[in-house]
């Protein structure tokens, strides 16, 4: 009997409805599991839910997401073991620090370790900066430290957000939505596939995830590190597809594009380094000063916070296209711009909001 191979669109519908299978099969077991055993994420200090709630759906995120992608990724990319045992590795990390704890240099080393397989093992790895500050070329091992940073950011970016319904599962799917259809558009159609996979699995999550009921679930590191690892692999193919002539559209400011589709994880991350160097705290040390707690500070509910954010980041990435041209670094600089200035704006209304001459207005001050 010949090989059946599938391509083109049939291998990317057939990814992201095996995604969207499996996650949908798996994630009422692993709600079931956790329920039973009592492994639910417990309210802390630095924690927004005020009830033990279930956690570890990343479990069947990475299930529904490997699936489909090993389902329709045949043929399209010769490196498949190396992404997929670097999923895996973070997978596992993941798992590991939600059931227990694990040490956050071990976490970082981890995170490091997939980073370098990527960059030595495939072709994942940046060859160009696009002319940014005039470089146009460098030795290729900087362009290796540079591919492991990026990684290792994009990973602890998503991982940091996850902080209230839906939001890492909505900048998920904002992104892979953007880049599949890029790749799609482009005639790459292996990335496009993983983008897909990702894509099915993150939509079904995200109905367990903004529920109020029974079906609520966490999807806990097991989640995030594997989604920031996957769009970090995609940003970086983003990037060297536009390097090498083959997008769809010929970007000026590729590097600065991609960076909008990742808007929020990244400003935020930012940002909290900033304030935590300011405050002398480490960085690994949560705290309640990200963007979606000053939201939840406005008065929105998860869903409006995540659902804002969301449209914030969506526009952000239309800005982005439409002024390409004005260059990487004016692009960038716009871009953290409209951030700070949002930021502040917000944090100007929560201050007037908790501020005790607002709660008593009105009311005559006493002596």
């Amino acid at each position: 009997m010949p090989e059946l191979v599938i391509k083109g669109w049939p291998a990317i519908l057939l990814a992201f409805a095996s995604s969207v299978a499996i996650t949908w099969y798996y994630l009422p077991k692993v709600l079931k599991v956790v329920n039973e055993r009592h492994l639910g994420d417990k309210p802390g200090k630095h924690k927004i839910h005020k009830k033990e709630t279930p956690t570890l759906g990343g479990i069947g995120i990475f299930a529904g997401f490997i699936f489909g992608f090993l389902m329709g990724v045949n043929g399209y990319m010769h490196y498949v073991s190396y992404f997929t045992a670097a999923a895996m590795l973070l997978f596992f990390i993941g798992v590991k620090d939600d059931l227990i704890y694990i040490n956050p240099w071990k976490k970082f080393a981890a995170e490091a370790l997939t980073a370098v397989i990527i960059a030595l093992f495939t072709d994942i790895h940046f060859t160009s900066l696009h002319g940014f500050l005039g470089i146009q070329s460098l030795p290729v091992w900087v362009y290796y430290i540079i591919t492991v940073f990026v990684i290792v950011l994009i990973i602890n970016a998503l991982n940091l957000i996850d902080g209230i319904d839906g939001l890492v599962a909505s900048m998920g799917i904002i992104s892979t939505l953007f880049f599949g259809v890029w790749f799609f558009l482009s005639g790459d159609y292996g990335y496009t596939i993983l983008a897909a996979s990702l894509l099915g699995a993150l939509i079904v999550f995200l109905f367990y995830n903004i529920s109020n009921g029974p079906k609520k679930i966490f999807m806990g590191d097991t989640g995030s590190l594997v989604i920031g690892f996957t769009l970090a692999v995609l940003a970086i193919r983003f990037n060297e597809l536009v390097a090498s002539g083959r997008s769809v559209v010929a970007l000026e400011s590729a590097p600065a594009v991609s960076i909008a589709v990742l808007l929020i994880p990244l400003y935020d991350t930012l940002r909290v380094i900033v304030l935590r160097a300011r405050s002398h705290q480490s960085f690994f040390v949560a705290d309640n000063r990200h963007i979606h707690h000053m939201m939840l500070r406005a008065g929105l509910t998860h869903r409006q916070a995540t659902l804002y954010i969301s449209l914030f980041n969506i526009v952000m990435i239309g800005l982005a296209l439409l002024l390409d041209g004005i260059g990487i670094l004016w692009l960038g600089l716009l871009l953290l711009t409209v951030c700070g200035i949002s930021t502040t704006l917000l944090y100007n209304y929560v201050k007037r909001r908790e501020s005790p001459e607002k709660a008593v207005a009105g009311v005559p001050r006493a002596g």
